[in-house]
């Protein structure tokens, strides 16, 4: 058996890479350069494509490397011959898989995103979606199976991994003596403020450098949003670490005193371990309502300064990784065994 799969960001690069220790025989990975893409797949993968890259904020350059990297997955996909296609809804590799009659089982946990479900959820044999968005996708339960599971895509890593202090040490950081900052995704078409993207984070970064002695770790998404920051935080240099490589996130994540991002990923993941997280993101998010309810401790704007204060002092507290991980084994499920389950019986049924 060969699956082909495709992922379009680091967490899909880190997501789907379990899957290679899950399924029978063989998969290989496609992605593009943007972010840390292919410094991710070298460490994680062992067979990888790279097609393309991020086609930048107008919808002009989205398209055309869309139109090129269909072209491009074309012929790797003629080549390989895969017997199945996974996919975290790429429209690219999608409109491939479905125009070859390969099965595509799609994940996906963003119901923001419209525009991308639209043109993948309905070409896709299985939709793999956590339990709590199953309504969100309701619309698309007469045109594909909805396959759902109880918790967070997330948990895939932080199940299989253990935080190490030396990843922290490494940077020149000290365990929950400092703060991670991601900044927004400005140039994707569903975020609804490009300027928030990066002034928001900024502004509490300042606060943390202003307010307290911490250090940060600034983690910029694009090589413009790179230089802005370094920018405006210039006069906290020696205190601002703005990373550069792949790093272990788990151990960045649960050692630190506050995580802070423009989006949502980071944010989930940093609460599921017991890390205080607050996110700018301009907008209400399904999975934020659902975390907030099991009481974990993700926070959104608008915030008080007082409140700021209170998060960072519980974030000094050190946490226990045992104890974090057998409530999240109590809780949750693995997403990787029900992509894995998804996957074989797509295989099993190839006829449309």
């Amino acid at each position: 058996m060969k699956v082909w799969v495709e992922a379009l960001t680091p967490k899909q690069v880190l997501l789907f890479s379990y899957l290679q220790g899950e399924l029978p025989g063989e998969a290989f990975l496609t992605t593009r350069d943007y972010d840390l893409n292919v410094e991710l797949a070298q460490a994680l993968w062992r067979r990888f494509y790279v097609v393309g890259a991020y086609g930048g904020a107008s919808l002009e350059g989205k398209l055309r490397q869309s139109l090129y990297r269909s072209r491009r997955l074309l012929e790797i996909v003629k080549s390989e011959e895969p017997d199945a296609h996974v996919t975290f809804a790429s429209p690219d590799s999608a409109r491939v898989a479905f125009g070859l009659r390969i099965p595509i089982v799609a994940a996906t946990d963003s119901p923001h995103s419209d525009a991308v479900s639209r043109l993948t959820l309905p070409l896709s044999r299985a939709v793999v979606v956590p339990k709590f968005l199953e309504s969100s996708f309701s619309a698309y339960a007469k045109l594909t199976e909805i396959v759902k599971f109880e918790g967070l895509f997330e948990l895939a890593r932080i199940l299989r991994g253990e935080p190490r202090e030396k990843h922290v040490v490494e940077l020149g950081l000290e365990p929950y003596r400092y703060a991670l900052v991601r900044f927004g995704e400005q140039k994707s078409y569903y975020y609804p403020s490009a300027e928030r993207a990066l002034s928001d984070p900024l502004n509490i970064t300042r606060w943390i450098l202003q307010k307290t002695d911490l250090k940060v770790l600034a983690y910029p998404r694009y090589p413009d949003q790179k230089e802005a920051v370094r920018r405006a935080l210039e006069r906290w240099s020696q205190r601002v670490i703005v990373l550069e490589r792949p790093v272990d996130f788990l151990s960045l994540e649960f050692y630190a005193a506050l995580v802070v991002t423009g989006g949502g990923t980071l944010a989930t993941e940093a609460s599921l371990v017991g890390t205080p997280a607050l996110s700018t993101y301009p907008g209400r998010l399904e999975v934020f309502e659902y975390l907030k309810s099991l009481r974990f401790p993700l926070y959104q704007l608008p915030q008080p300064a007082w409140r700021l204060g209170s998060l960072l002092s519980r974030g000094a507290e050190p946490r226990d990784w045992r104890a974090v991980r057998r409530r999240l084994q109590q809780l949750f499920e693995d997403p990787v065994k029900v992509i894995v389950s998804a996957v074989l019986s797509a295989a099993g049924s190839k006829s449309f």
